[in-house]
């Protein structure tokens, strides 16, 4: 769980898809062994004595949880190994990383949690080196998974695209990185979203979808973003006119992709969450060169 490693295990019992997979790829797996023996040593942890054995919180450990205070711990001595590269350590777009870290700061502030949580730097400077501007290259990066690729992909891809439209990558000298290997095949759009899709195309407007599924717009549309993302061919200009275009990409290029709440309070309310995802899904797709009919 905490390199981001593509075991059988972990695909069985689908821990990609949970929100800390993979943010401790920064350390190798003896590393955190090692952290473990010296949280247990600091009574942070204790291990259980029952038949299957495992570690578990001690009262100490909550509350220096909650207290979020720094913990020191002794650096295990290791055997001199030739020199190499961390990964953490890359050289990378130190702008774009820049942004990237103030991304995630104004993310984990909105879901009250540590900034860790949404990506480690490691995977920011994956992002800050590699560019990705698509959700396949997107998945490639460490500690990203199936909950965090559709909870943060679509604010992070367009932070990196609107870099590139005023920087130019840079190439770096050094090409010893090498992104993980891609993770499994993900799952299609699920039953729910393609029934809804089905009765779009059939002519349904959102309203009509949501009566006849006892759901909300909001669910339809959420839906129909989610099919438009995934490449699914859906005729969305019915959702804008030409000026609604315009005003909402304004908004968007303003306050960025990462929530919606600003872009909605800067259009005073004119146009809804549900359309607002749908738009935004459209740019992120066509970010990904999956043109979608609209205007």
């Amino acid at each position: 769980m905490l390199t981001g490693a593509h075991t059988e295990k972990i695909r069985k019992w689908g821990h990609e898809q949970l929100s800390t997979y993979g943010i401790g790829g920064e350390h190798a797996r003896p590393e955190w062994a090692a952290i473990g023996r010296e949280l247990m040593r600091l009574g942070y942890l204790r291990q259980t004595a029952e038949k299957f054995s495992v570690l578990e919180v001690t009262r100490e450990g909550l509350a220096l949880l909650k207290s979020r205070q720094p913990v020191t711990l002794t650096k295990p001595v290791a055997a001199p190994k030739p020199p190499s590269q961390r990964v953490g350590d890359i050289a990378c777009d130190e702008a774009l990383f820049d942004r990237l870290r103030e991304l995630r700061k104004r993310l984990a502030d909105q879901l009250n949690v540590p900034a860790y949580i949404v990506f480690s730097d490691v995977a920011l400077r994956q992002m800050a080196r590699n560019y990705p501007t698509t959700k396949p290259e997107f998945a490639r990066i460490s500690g990203v998974g199936e909950k965090k690729l559709a909870e943060f992909g679509a604010a992070f891809l367009g932070e990196i695209n609107f870099h590139l439209q005023e920087h130019p990558r840079q190439i770096f000298a050094d090409d010893s990185f090498v992104a993980p290997a891609p993770p499994p095949a993900r799952s299609s759009l699920g039953d729910s979203a393609r029934e809804t899709v089905r009765q779009f195309r059939a002519g349904a407007a959102v309203a009509e979808i949501a009566r006849a599924r006892d759901v909300t717009p909001s669910t339809i549309c959420g839906h129909l973003a989610e099919a438009i993302e995934r490449g699914e061919p859906i005729d969305a200009g019915k959702f804008f006119t030409a000026d609604e275009q315009v005003k909402i990409a304004a908004a968007f290029t303003r306050h960025g992709y990462a929530a919606l709440g600003p872009v909605f309070e800067a259009l005073g309310g004119t146009v809804d969450y549900g359309r607002l995802r749908i738009f935004r899904a459209l740019q992120n797709a066509k970010s990904h060169g999956t043109p979608q009919p609209i205007g």
